[in-house]
């Protein structure tokens, strides 16, 4: 089981504004794939009102962060985030209700 680093992501994005954030992927693209507005995407990053876990990733010499949003039994999403001068969004995806369900079974939901 992965450990939980909710605290240390919640004192990293509070030093950043709105406008430090940038999206790697194009915008249009997890728009479409999310179901979500930007200005949406922007105010769950912020407020972190859903967060329910994150843990770190070492990829290619840098930290990212999984940051795991969970709605409801059936929905939740997936934001993987890099901090640097810039708070960048590597790229968002959604979590239907199988793979929470499967989550729930191995890995960090309560």
């Amino acid at each position: 089981m992965e450990e939980d680093c909710s605290d240390e992501v919640k004192n990293l994005i509070k030093k950043y504004r709105k406008e430090d954030l940038r999206f790697a992927k194009p915008l249009d693209y997890l728009v479409w794939r999310n179901n979500a507005i930007k200005e949406e995407m922007e105010e769950e990053l912020f407020s972190l009102k859903d967060l329910e876990f994150a843990y770190k990733q070492f990829r290619g010499g840098e930290t990212r962060y999984a940051l795991y949003f969970i709605y409801s039994r059936k929905r939740g999403r997936v934001y993987i985030v890099h901090f640097d001068e810039k708070m960048t969004t590597v790229t968002v995806y959604p979590l239907g209700r199988k793979t929470l369900s499967k989550y729930k079974r191995r890995k960090f939901i309560k």
